[in-house]
């Protein structure tokens, strides 16, 4: 289950005073990142900092130009993982086997 709102403004709340520099997200941030062109390394920086929906991904490779062999690639080699939550397939950095 989600964090409630109230449980997220008090943890903004709290932590805020002592980190420089604190972002409240609640909600889905769209598909917007920034690619370089390169589908498999966009991929694994993105994930590494961020969940990406699937949709976000498949919009990714397409600018790239790109299949989503890349994705099956890159969860076969255990480098990233796919989550569902929400109803929706997020794809996560996969750092427990790559230290």
């Amino acid at each position: 289950m989600p964090a409630s709102e109230e449980s997220l403004t008090r943890a903004y709340a709290i932590y805020s005073p002592y980190v420089e520099k604190v972002e409240y997200l609640i909600g889905y941030e769209g598909n917007e990142f920034s690619n370089s062109g390169d589908s498999r390394k966009d991929l694994l920086s993105i994930t590494a900092v961020h969940p990406m929906r699937d949709d976000a991904v498949k919009e990714l490779l397409q600018r790239n130009g790109d299949d989503y062999s890349i994705v099956t690639s890159l969860v076969d080699e255990k480098l990233i993982i796919p989550s569902t939550y929400g109803g929706h397939t997020f794809y996560v950095r996969d750092f427990s086997h790559h230290r």
